[in-house]
């Protein structure tokens, strides 16, 4: 199996970035993420030459342009037994409240141990992953139809997200591993983790998106950012009423009408701008 490792750095989406390995759809590989958040230990300065490290890119042999690669979550395992979670004065929804502090927590088999009376599940996410841009490159907090920063806690072992192809091969990267995340990620943290990423691409030819999709065991799940809440909504609803009207025959009315009593809508982001934000529906009702 391959292995593209934590060394392999790169901090953008970018066409130009040499491949770390190349792949066929259909082979499974692995992915390390780096401890990104180690030596940050106070609240004036932010240590971006840790803090925008990604890895990559896997070039996925037959990705096209105008295709869609789909890439499935098979696994994600913490590399260290330990993550981090921060709190910083100014940032996030509590802004000036809070003081810097910087919390490691044990990662225990299944189990997150916040404290000696709290235990939480571990339930991990990928919060970073892309391909590359077709209009150069974008930094490593970017979003946008190649995918990128999407803050999506549901993007987890058991779920694929399916991205438009821009340049030959894709170009995967990923970063940004969480162990658990709340809703809206509101200190701007989640249980911050280097991991083991194991995946495997195929291309998805049913599909056609100029957006990324997330599909979970039982929800499809649309996702939009904005610098509000009501801007990242309606770009979630509208690209979940389109998937709709072109897999169920129905018009935006009756796709409105259906989303409006089927569909949740979750805060994806909210600890900074933009916010991110996802429509989830049930499989059956997408036909996905």
């Amino acid at each position: 199996m391959q292995k593209v490792t934590k060394d392999q750095v790169v901090r953008t989406f970018d066409a130009t970035h040499p491949p770390a390995a190349r792949v066929r759809p259909g082979e499974v590989f692995v992915m390390e993420t780096n401890d990104r958040f180690r030596d940050w230990n106070d609240g004036k300065s932010w240590p971006m030459e840790q803090l925008t490290v990604m890895t990559g890119p896997v070039f996925v042999e037959g990705a096209q342009p105008g295709q869609v690669l789909a890439v499935d979550i098979l696994d994600v395992r913490p590399s260290q037994g330990f993550g981090y979670v921060l709190a910083i004065p100014g940032f996030g929804a509590f802004k000036d409240q809070v003081q810097f502090r910087k919390k490691i927590v044990p990662i225990e088999g299944n189990q997150v141990r916040y404290s000696d009376k709290i235990t939480l599940p571990f339930a991990p996410n990928i919060s970073k992953i892309g391909l590359a841009p077709a209009d150069g490159p974008r930094p490593s907090n970017a979003g946008g139809a190649f995918g990128g920063q999407l803050s999506n806690g549901q993007l987890g072992p058991g779920s694929t997200i399916y991205l438009p192809v821009f340049v030959e091969g894709g170009l995967l990267t990923i970063e940004d591993v969480h162990a658990k995340m709340g809703d809206g990620e509101i200190a701007g943290s989640a249980v911050e983790i280097a991991a083991e990423v194991t995946l495997r691409c195929r291309l998805a030819g049913e599909l056609q998106l100029s957006q990324p999709l997330v599909v979970t065991q039982k929800e499809v799940l649309t996702m939009g950012e904005g610098e509000t809440v009501e801007a990242a909504v309606r770009v979630a609803l509208d690209d979940l009423a389109h998937l709709l009207m072109e897999r169920t025959g129905a018009d935006i009315t009756e796709a409105a009408m259906l989303v409006s009593i089927a569909a949740d809508l979750r805060i994806s982001e909210m600890g900074g701008k933009p916010c991110h934000v996802r429509a989830a529906m049930a499989r059956e009702i997408v036909g996905m």
